[in-house]
């Protein structure tokens, strides 16, 4: 609510004075009749009492009225002789004097009082509605809240509307869309809020430039930055050249302008620490594959130009090695290449599932296959329960789990190492386990191995870039289930699968 409409009586002038005429008529209504129960000095009480009145609702110059109307009522009706303005005694003169002089004293006092207090009122208002304004713009990080709030806290402080406006790509000024104002082209001008961007200079009603229009422009700045310009139009424009009024103004712009910096800052923070941890996965990435690219090419290399040099002879057997080493690391080259794809595929969100329900003796029956040249002298048994519900999954992207967790376990544990795949369900879920009796987990947080290029031994040790994992995590996540690890109790690494059972997962 707006000043304007907590004046208690009439806010206009001429209102006012007509209700310390009414006050007058009142006062010499009730004096009226208590004529002839009270003395005449004590009547004069009554008219001190309106004019205090008059003073604590009307201001000052309706108390000033209402004090030169009573004394002259109370000159007219009650002093003798009756009904004419003249003084018969000079004690009558002396008390009619006393009564202007204490009405005026009184009016003016209740007056005072009252502008006092609705000064203070408006800067509790004020308060209050930058206090507010502040609250909300300190959460918020995109533009559009920001205009939403600006427009109802700045529009709610000037009894109109407020707009704001901040520079796109090429430095022009567009208002930024408001829920709480949808027409704000019907009165918001774009080429002068730009001519104030230009300027750095305020322009618009109540200014010293371009004081035609009906609405007021502002810069939003900072120190050696302009931000923006806030737009505001009154319903009451002669309310915005009120001091009090260009106070609030100046302090609605300087709160917003503060709340853009810190949007703008925020946003350069985070652009730079996307640039650093893009710049640093780039770096990891480059070196991980530059790594283990280079002891398969070199190993290549070496065989290639051995099967190609015309003065070196070899039998079929030691013929048919090398080429079997050669076809061995380009399928190692090929299939990290292939899993830095899929990485990237996933994490962009650029891989759609196609769910289907599928056994799970199946899917594992496939990862078997794909993966039994390397298991070598391990073992692996699958003990699945006959009442096992099927899953709602790609089939593709899960057996590629299966798959990346059974190599994983070759990669990391010796020959006749006995693997094991089970399955239950319980608490609505579907738990998957992949174990082994083997050397067990690295010291530390089994789960910063599902990250990217992280591995469970040295790069020297075991070949992989450590994106298996990272890819069984991402795939896994994409159908609503969660992957751990853990050391097993009796030795070895436990691996486990938690999916939502049937009646949870997607249609």
């Amino acid at each position: 609510m707006s000043e304007v409409n907590q004046a208690p009586l009439s806010s206009f002038p001429a209102g006012r004075y007509a209700w310390g005429v009414v006050i007058t008529a009142a006062t010499t209504v009730i004096a009226w009749v208590m004529y002839g129960h009270l003395n005449v000095t004590s009547l004069a009480m009554i008219y001190v009492l309106g004019a205090s009145l008059a003073g604590a609702r009307l201001g000052r110059g309706p108390a000033v009225l209402t004090s030169v109307l009573g004394v002259l009522a109370f000159n007219f009706c009650f002093v003798e002789p009756r009904f004419t303005f003249a003084v018969a005694h000079i004690e009558f003169g002396l008390t009619l004097f006393v009564l202007l002089a204490i009405s005026l004293t009184i009016g003016s006092l209740a007056a005072d009082v009252r502008q006092q207090t609705w000064q203070a009122a408006a800067r509790e208002r004020r308060t209050r509605l930058l206090y507010e304004m502040t609250s909300e713009l300190v959460r918020l990080q995109d533009r559009d809240s920001m205009a939403t709030v600006v427009a109802r806290h700045v529009g709610e402080g000037i009894a109109g509307r407020a707009a704001l406006l901040t520079p796109d790509a090429n430095g022009r000024l567009t208002p930024v869309p408001s829920l709480n104002d949808e027409s704000t082209s019907n009165w918001c001008d774009t080429g002068l809020a730009q001519w104030v961007m230009d300027h750095a200079s305020p322009a618009g009603w109540g200014t010293e430039h371009l004081s035609h229009s009906p609405a007021t422009y502002l810069p939003l700045a900072v120190p050696g930055r302009l931000l923006g310009v806030l737009a505001v139009k009154s319903h009451d424009p002669v309310r915005v050249r009120e001091p009090e009024q260009e106070q609030l103004l100046a302090a609605f712009a300087n709160q917003i302008a503060q709340a853009l910096e810190r949007t703008r800052l925020a946003e350069e923070t985070q652009a730079a620490r996307v640039a650093a941890e893009t710049e640093a996965l780039r770096n990891t990435l480059l070196a991980s594959i530059s790594h283990d690219l280079r002891a398969p090419l070199a190993v290549i290399t070496g065989a290639s130009t051995a099967l190609a040099d015309p003065s070196l002879s070899f039998d079929p057997e030691a013929r048919a090695s090398l080429a079997r080493t050669i076809a061995s690391r380009a399928r190692d080259m090929s299939e990290l290449v292939s899993n830095v794809l899929d990485l990237m595929r996933f994490e962009s969100g650029q891989v759609p599932l196609r769910r289907q329900w599928e056994t799970l003796d199946d899917l594992v029956g496939l990862a078997l296959g794909r993966v039994e040249p390397r298991l070598g002298r391990r073992s692996v048994s699958v003990e699945l329960p006959k009442d096992l519900p099927a899953i709602d999954v790609d089939a593709v992207l899960f057996t590629q789990v299966l798959t990346n967790l059974l190599e994983n376990a070759a990669k990391h544990t010796p020959d006749g190492t006995r693997i094991r795949i089970t399955a239950r369900v319980e608490n609505r879920q579907i738990s998957i386990l992949v174990e082994d009796d083997g050397p067990g987990l690295p010291a530390g947080d089994p789960n910063r191995l599902f990250a990217k290029f992280q591995r469970g031994r040295s790069e020297g040790e075991i070949p992989g870039a450590g994106l298996g994992l990272a890819i069984c995590r991402a795939v896994v996540k994409e159908h609503g289930g969660s992957i751990s690890a853990s050391n097993r109790d009796g030795g070895g690494t436990r691996i486990a699968i938690c999916l939502p059972a049937a009646d949870q997962q997607h249609d």
